[in-house]
C-alpha cells in the first residue's frame, strides 16, 4: 500500500486546482482560529448527537466510547482551524480513510458528516461577528477544507480496499479494475432496464 502522503497527493492531484484549498483559505481559517476553537465543543456535541441519533451510524461506536471520540474530534478541529493545512494534514486525512475501513464507517456516513461540519460553520458563522467579506471567505474556506477532506478520505478508503485485495488475495489492481468494470457494465445495463432508460 502506498504511504499516506502518496495517497493524499494522488487525491489532491486528481482534484481540479479551482476546487482545492488555497493559501488564502487556510489563512482566513487561521485568522479566526480562536473563535472557531471556542465553537469546537458545540460542533462536537452536534456532530455526535447526529451520529448517535441514527441507528446505522450509532452502531459504528462501542459502548461508552463517545467521550473518547469527541476528544479525537476536538483534536482534529483544533488542528484544522489552527493549521497548518499542509501535506502532513492531508496525509492524516488519508489515514482517517484507513480508520474508517476498519471501523466500518461507510463513505455515505463520512461524506454526509463532513458536509454537516461545513454546514454548521456556515450556519453559525454570523456569531463570529466578522465583516461580511471575511465571513464569506471563512465559510468558503471551510467548505473547501471539507471538500478536500472528503476527497482524500474517500480515495484513501477505496485505495485501502483495492490494496488489501492485492496484498491478501494476490489480485493485482489492474485485474480488479477490469473485473469491476465488467461487473459494473452489467449492473449499469440492469439499472437502465430497471429505470426504463
Amino acid at each position: 500500500m502506498d504511504s499516506m502522503h502518496e495517497i493524499a497527493r494522488a487525491a489532491i492531484d486528481q482534484t481540479p486546482p479551482a476546487c482545492r484549498v488555497t493559501d488564502g483559505h487556510a489563512a482566513v481559517i487561521a485568522r479566526n482560529a480562536d473563535a472557531l476553537v471556542a465553537m469546537g465543543p458545540e460542533v462536537a456535541t452536534a456532530f455526535y448527537d447526529t451520529l448517535f441519533d441514527h441507528q446505522p451510524t450509532a452502531t459504528v461506536f462501542h459502548e461508552g466510547e463517545r467521550p473518547m471520540r469527541e476528544h479525537t474530534f476536538l483534536q482534529w478541529w483544533d488542528r484544522t482551524v489552527r493549521g497548518p493545512i499542509d501535506d502532513e494534514y492531508w496525509a492524516w486525512m488519508a489515514m482517517v480513510g484507513l480508520t474508517h475501513v476498519v471501523r466500518r464507517v461507510t463513505n455515505p456516513m463520512m461524506l454526509s458528516m463532513a458536509d454537516f461540519v461545513a454546514s454548521y460553520v456556515g450556519a453559525n458563522s454570523y456569531r463570529l461577528h466578522l465583516p461580511e467579506s471575511e465571513r464569506a471567505s471563512l465559510v468558503e474556506g471551510f467548505g473547501r477544507v471539507a471538500s478536500m477532506m472528503r476527497s482524500i478520505i474517500t480515495y484513501g478508503y477505496d485505495h485501502a480496499m483495492s490494496s488489501a485485495l492485492y496484498e491478501r488475495a494476490g489480485m493485482p489492481e489492474a485485474l480488479l479494475a477490469r473485473l469491476g468494470d465488467q461487473s459494473i457494465r452489467e449492473a449499469l445495463s440492469d439499472a437502465k432496464t430497471e429505470l426504463g432508460l
